[in-house]
């Protein structure tokens, strides 16, 4: 029989750029990259239409590019052209390990936020640009994450259509936050399950069980953790792309991140007092058990004595010459089991 083998992911995103220049663009993520699909969004106040690959909008419309996949650098370069990106912005793009973060550059402003897993996708990165009238989202693959957004751009009375590019960089970012906090909720009913169960049946969980709550926690907890500062840059910063209207709804999802934060620390703190009432309860099961190998080892020092003794080789031995003696032993034996585990039961240490 072969022996089994854990597999460990091996990690070489960093091992892809090693000794490349600054801004050089090469895909740096974990596995193949899924196929480029480039989809337009063009919209103005009561009109709204979604165009297959690149198209720059009129002069009296707004667009919102929506590329998934990163297996064609050339085609997202030519996209990132059109709304001279920089190299720099680029290359987190193809660096789908970074963390959240807001970089403000002249003519427009990139977000880095992460899309959590779905029935059908793993979790992925998210580069959002917000320009003059355009918005530019880039994720490693396709997802309907986004698809709440598409359906308010497609209602002519939603005010999406009518409203700046800024307004659909704020539907974006909250679709995502959205994310984050179902899966805080999620979170927080498992480890209210795992607490009392812990409580009430500790034997029905286990250690790893616990630990795995724990890494979950840790999870979203290290990937949210820059949101608060990045809405809180975003809320205070000057630029003309973001109206006065759009810092207002950031400031809700701000209060949003905010609950987040103290959210995931509240579960990490739980979680780490689960595992001590876990422990807890090890050790009281121990006490239990050894505290019956006790007892019955202190029943048996008498009978040992008893057996000890009569096992001696004198020549007289009260009651070794009577047919009954032997029985009449196992009475006294069995009548000191009954007396000390009686004096045991009185004094509760049964």
């Amino acid at each position: 029989m072969k022996p089994h083998h854990t597999h460990q992911p091996h990690h070489t995103s960093h091992k892809r750029k090693e000794g490349l220049a600054a801004g050089s663009l090469v895909f740096a993520g974990e596995g193949q990259p899924e196929t480029t699909k480039i989809r337009t969004h063009l919209y103005s106040e009561e009109s709204y239409q979604m165009v297959d690959g690149f198209v720059l909008p009129a002069e009296n419309q707004r667009c919102w590019i929506q590329i998934s996949g990163l297996s064609s650098i050339m085609s997202i370069v030519e996209v990132a052209k059109a709304f001279s990106l920089s190299n720099l912005s680029l290359e987190d793009v193809f660096s789908t390990d970074q963390r959240l973060k807001l970089d403000n550059y002249e003519h427009y402003l990139a977000v880095t936020l992460r899309i959590l897993a779905t029935a059908t996708t793993k979790d992925q990165q998210l580069s959002l640009f917000l320009g003059n009238n355009w918005v530019l989202s880039i994720t490693e693959y396709a997802s309907d994450v986004f698809l709440p957004a598409i359906r308010q751009l497609e209602d002519s009375q939603a005010k999406l259509q009518g409203g700046a590019s800024s307004i659909l960089f704020h539907t974006l970012v909250d679709r995502v936050v959205d994310q984050y906090l179902v899966r805080a909720d999620e979170l927080e009913n498992e480890t209210d399950e795992l607490e009392q169960l812990v409580i009430t049946a500790p034997n029905d969980t286990d250690a790893p069980a616990i630990h795995r709550q724990k890494a979950k926690i840790l999870t979203l907890r290290r990937m949210t953790s820059p949101l608060k500062d990045i809405l809180a840059t975003l809320i205070r910063v000057e630029h003309p792309f973001l109206d006065k209207n759009t810092k207002i709804l950031l400031t809700d999802i701000q209060d949003h991140a905010l609950w987040l934060a103290e959210e995931c620390e509240m579960l990490r703190e739980t979680v780490s007092s689960i595992m001590e009432v876990y422990l807890s309860s090890l050790d009281t099961k121990m006490n239990s058990i050894m505290k019956v190998l006790t007892i019955i080892s202190t029943i048996f020092i008498p009978l040992t004595f008893l057996t000890g003794l009569y096992g001696m080789n004198f020549s007289y031995i009260p009651l070794a010459n009577y047919r009954w003696g032997f029985y009449g032993m196992l009475v006294c034996c069995m009548l000191v089991v009954f007396g000390m585990a009686y004096y045991f039961w009185r004094k509760q240490w049964w």
